[in-house]
């Protein structure tokens, strides 16, 4: 009688650092870690501005805002704007000047960076002409908002900078 036994094949085992699969597995594990972690950097270097904490006050504040635009059409008072190629910035008033030639704040908003809005405080010279200084030359879009120092009225428009020829700003309320 014969027995056939069989001797299990001698099969090599490799050690896993030289698997490419276990590699591949590895780097994609860290990838997603690194990535999540320049994510979370980003962001905290960076937080979203156009954020709002409280929408009722926000609310409130806008209706107080077109109040004040409501009134400066009532009034009719509309802006001559002239921008220099060496960052001075002059405003005439068109019409409803008013009678007491009282100092107005004009603030530059940028649509979408909070950090480039700027605030100038314009008084009026002797020829009637507020005259003041850019802090830096201006590209781009850009809201103006122009109001009296006791914040009465409002005239807000959105334009293009740089611009050569005057600018007529007007109190628009967007359709609000």
């Amino acid at each position: 009688m014969t027995t056939n036994t069989t001797t299990p094949t001698n099969s090599v085992k490799t050690p896993w650092y030289k698997v490419s699969w276990v590699w591949y597995i590895i780097f994609m594990k860290f990838a997603v870690i690194t990535a999540c972690i320049v994510t979370a950097v980003l962001i905290y270097r960076n937080p979203i501005s156009m954020v709002v904490d409280d929408y009722y006050n926000e609310g409130r504040s806008i209706n107080l805002q077109l109040t004040r635009v409501a009134i400066a059409e009532e009034r009719n008072i509309s802006f001559y704007a002239n921008f220099s190629a060496s960052n001075n910035f002059e405003l005439t008033f068109r019409s409803g000047e008013p009678n007491d030639a009282s100092a107005l704040i004009v603030t530059f908003f940028h649509p979408t960076t909070h950090n480039n809005d700027f605030e100038l405080r314009m008084t009026q010279g002797a020829d009637g002409v507020y005259r003041q200084m850019l802090p830096r030359e201006l590209y781009g879009h850009w809201r103006v908002d122009i109001e009296p120092f006791d914040r009465e009225w409002r005239v807000s428009q959105n334009i293009h900078l740089p611009i050569s020829n005057t600018i007529t700003l007007l109190p628009v309320n967007y359709g609000i």
